[in-house]
């Protein structure tokens, strides 16, 4: 009787893995459903922290630029050699897209000028953003004017700030 249950039962398992293995020959549709989440805040923040200057060089002597190794996204610059009226200084950042697969609109902006009402401050994009390839650089140019010749000794400090937005890359086809 033991044995009987025990044939009856392996006659089953064999029965049921026959089904389904003749299922699975004449069939050659597979349905694996799932679900995946992405989270597009934290996509813009590693998205944002591959923006970042690289560079900062004063164009002119005596006048001071550099990049925050603690926010790579602001530079800041100082002037100091301005003179007379319509006395220029002009500096040189390197923006760099270093994300491998999405380029970058960026806007770089004048957050802050600590004496707007001495000095001019411009850049070569004119307040239009770019768009930066995937692992390229960019170099971003500013001129600093002074409006009028001061009757003491002044200077300026001047901030940059860049925003980023993520773009697909353009096909080329």
């Amino acid at each position: 009787m033991k044995n009987r249950k025990m044939a009856i039962v392996a006659f089953l398992l064999v029965a049921v893995m026959c089904i389904g293995a003749g299922y699975a020959v004449l069939t050659d549709i597979l349905d694996i459903q799932g679900v995946a989440n992405v989270s597009a805040t934290e996509a813009e923040k590693v998205f944002e922290s591959k923006i970042y200057f690289t560079d900062a060089v004063a164009n002119d002597g005596g006048n001071t630029a550099e990049v925050n190794g603690n926010t790579p996204d602001k530079a800041t610059f100082t002037v100091n050699t301005l003179a007379g009226k319509g006395n220029k200084a002009s500096f040189t950042f390197t923006i760099k897209n270093a994300n491998e697969d999405l380029d970058a609109v960026v806007t770089p902006a004048i957050a802050s000028n600590s004496n707007a009402t001495l000095f001019k401050v411009y850049s070569d994009w004119a307040g239009q953003p770019r768009t930066i390839v995937a692992g390229a650089s960019e170099t971003y140019t500013v001129t600093v004017e002074l409006l009028e010749t001061p009757t003491e000794t002044v200077g300026t400090s001047i901030a940059i700030e860049l925003t980023a937005v993520s773009s697909e890359p353009a096909s080329n086809g």
